[in-house]
Order: structure tokens, then C-alpha cells, then sequence
């Protein structure tokens, strides 16, 4: 008897280090399988003008997630280090063997509750963050079951830089105020669309220098300028006929500043353009003009 029970004693014994060891060996993503595991999330920019100053997302900077396979829809996430990380978790579904689709936008708008957003971009772009919350960026993924959802958000409206040249005796610009523009767009964040346009407005540029200030500008027709020097001056400026911005563009012009008593006409300007997501040269526009202006 005491040999019976002794037998039975290592056998239990025996299966519980086979349990152990079964549980050191097994890889996580076994021991997980049959559970809801969590997306991970990364974000990041295009290698060009990422955040219309600097070259990539920093901590605490905020996204919105879509995922409608999952029924979650505007979730705010917080970039930590190199992770993008949802203040509500979104978990992939069961034995899920289809992709999923994922959309994510920047900056992170509490207010949105579909997938057309209204965004208005600030009409004074003066301060820093006013600049930076009007670029707005967005991302679609489709994603296999438990892979890494990657999100690398492009430009979705238009980015123009004013340099000006030309100045003397220490005058310096004061202020560069791009006129009569809409400030509001319908955009579909899928597909990253533009739709209709509204609040028409002045805006007022950032400024990077004394010499070259920079908007971020909903794509539309047609630019006037208003320029105020130190010395109390005001230099009009204008493409004379309509010029289209376009989506995912970075425009740059070159400004001469006229001497005093010389500045009473509008100047005409041009641009050169690149991708802004990624720096490749686009085209040259020109200005054509207009007889009386």
C-alpha cells in the first residue's frame, strides 16, 4: 500500500514540473491566442516638414484613432516615446483572421464624432501652437490580426513660407497678413478629402525670422497680402490672378521689399513647390499681370 501510494505521490509530483516547464517555454503569443489582445499602435510623420517646424511626433502629443471594425470611434491616444497609446484599449477580435481598417488624425479634436471632421485652422497663426494646430494630418492603415498598426500621417492642407529681401537701414517686418482666405473645411478622415469651405477670413502668419513667416492655409484659390514693416510701412503683395493651393504642398516665395515712396503698387510674387511629406520639387508657378492693378 504504502508503495501505491507513493507511486502516486511522484507522478503528481512529475506533472507539476512538466506543468512549469510547459508554462517557462511557452511563447506569449500561444499563452494569448484564445484572448482579446490589445493593437499596438506607433505613429510618425513623412520624412519632409513633419510638423511644419521639426521632424517628428514628441510625448504627450495627442491623436485621435478610428477603428470601426472594432466599434471604437475617436479615441484619444498620447505618443510615449515610441508607442501611440489609446486612453481606451482596442482589442482585436477573437480568432479574428481579417484585416482591419484604422484612421487616425492630428491634432486630437474631443468634439468629433464621425469620420467628416470640421476643422477650422486658427486665423491668427502668430503664437507657435496656433501655427502648429492648424496642420492637420491623418492616416489610413489596414491591418492584419495582431501586427503593429502603423501610422504615418501626411499633410492634408497647404503650407507657404514668405521671405523677404531687400530690406535696409535695420527695417524689419513686422507683421505679414494673408487676406480674404477660408479658415473651415469638411474633411473626410479616411480618405483624407477636402470638402466645402467656409469662414472666410484675414489670417495672420507665424513668424520665423524678421525677414520670413510661414501659414499653414486650407487649399483654395488666390492670394493678397498685406505687409507691415518696423518703420510703419504697408507693402501689398499679390499672385494678380488665382492660384490654386493644393493639398499636401509646401509653396516658398521670395519677396523683394521696394525702397520707401516706391511701395504704393502691389508687388507680384511667385512660388516654388515640393511635397510636403516628402521634398520632391513639384512645379514653378508664376504670376500673371493684370492691367490696373
Amino acid at each position: 500500500m504504502r508503495k501505491i501510494i507513493v507511486a502516486i505521490s511522484l507522478g503528481i509530483i512529475a506533472l507539476g514540473l512538466c506543468s512549469c516547464r510547459r508554462d517557462e517555454t511557452t511563447p506569449a503569443e500561444v499563452k494569448e491566442d484564445l484572448q482579446q489582445r490589445e493593437v499596438v499602435f506607433t505613429a510618425s510623420g513623412r520624412d519632409y516638414a513633419v510638423k511644419s517646424s521639426d521632424g517628428g511626433f514628441d510625448s504627450g502629443d495627442a491623436l485621435g484613432i478610428f477603428a470601426p471594425d472594432m466599434e471604437k470611434m475617436n479615441v484619444r491616444a498620447v505618443v510615449e516615446g515610441s508607442k501611440l497609446v489609446p486612453d481606451v484599449p482596442i482589442r482585436w477580435e477573437k480568432d479574428q483572421r481579417a484585416n482591419s481598417e484604422f484612421f487616425a488624425y492630428y491634432p486630437y479634436g474631443e468634439e468629433v464624432n464621425s469620420s467628416t471632421y470640421k476643422f477650422s485652422t486658427p486665423a491668427d497663426q502668430s503664437a507657435d501652437d496656433a501655427f502648429r494646430a492648424a496642420d492637420l494630418r491623418t492616416s489610413h492603415v489596414s491591418a492584419a490580426p495582431l501586427t503593429t498598426v502603423a501610422f504615418t500621417l501626411g499633410h492634408r492642407f497647404s503650407k507657404i513660407t514668405f521671405t523677404f529681401t531687400g530690406l535696409q537701414g535695420g527695417e524689419t517686418i513686422a507683421s505679414v497678413v494673408i487676406k480674404d482666405l477660408y479658415t473651415q473645411v469638411t474633411v473626410d478622415l479616411g480618405t483624407g478629402g477636402n470638402g466645402s469651405l467656409e469662414g472666410k477670413t484675414d489670417v495672420s502668419a507665424h513668424k520665423r525670422t524678421d525677414a520670413s513667416f510661414e501659414a499653414v492655409l486650407v487649399p483654395q484659390t488666390y492670394l493678397n497680402m498685406e505687409v507691415k514693416t518696423s518703420k510703419g510701412r504697408t507693402l501689398r503683395y499679390t499672385t494678380y490672378t488665382p492660384f490654386q493651393l493644393e493639398s499636401g504642398c509646401a509653396y516658398a516665395a521670395e519677396l523683394g521689399v521696394p525702397a520707401s515712396g516706391e511701395d504704393t503698387s502691389a508687388i507680384g510674387f511667385s512660388f516654388s513647390i515640393v511635397d510636403w511629406d516628402n521634398g520632391g520639387v513639384i512645379s514653378y508657378g508664376e504670376p500673371t499681370e493684370q492691367e490696373g492693378l
